[in-house]
């Protein structure tokens, strides 16, 4: 039953940074809002981020959605202002 319960609140923790993501112009998200998400919603918005750029005809895979988390997650470090996906792009 404890195992259970973990679950339920993981889950009910993870919903408010999900349902951020979903609802954001994914364009429009700051760094700040960004380092607020949980993984899977970081993941989620930068799939979105790169559905809305201009390479949106070539589909990332897992591993290229988890490199450019981790690129924007540097890029961002400290700039909570600056747009996530500016930083997402940046080389």
């Amino acid at each position: 039953m404890n195992k259970f319960l973990a679950v339920v609140v993981l889950s009910a923790l993870s919903v408010p940074a999900l349902a951020l993501a979903e609802e954001m112009d994914p364009l429009k998200l700051t760094c700040g809002e960004f380092a607020a998400m949980d993984k899977e919603g970081m993941m989620h918005s930068v799939e979105a981020m790169h559905m809305a750029g201009p390479d949106a005809a070539m589909a990332m895979d897992l591993a290229a959605t988890e490199t450019a988390m981790m690129t924007t997650m540097e890029h961002c470090d400290g700039k909570a202002e600056m747009m996530a996906a500016d930083a997402m792009m940046m080389q």
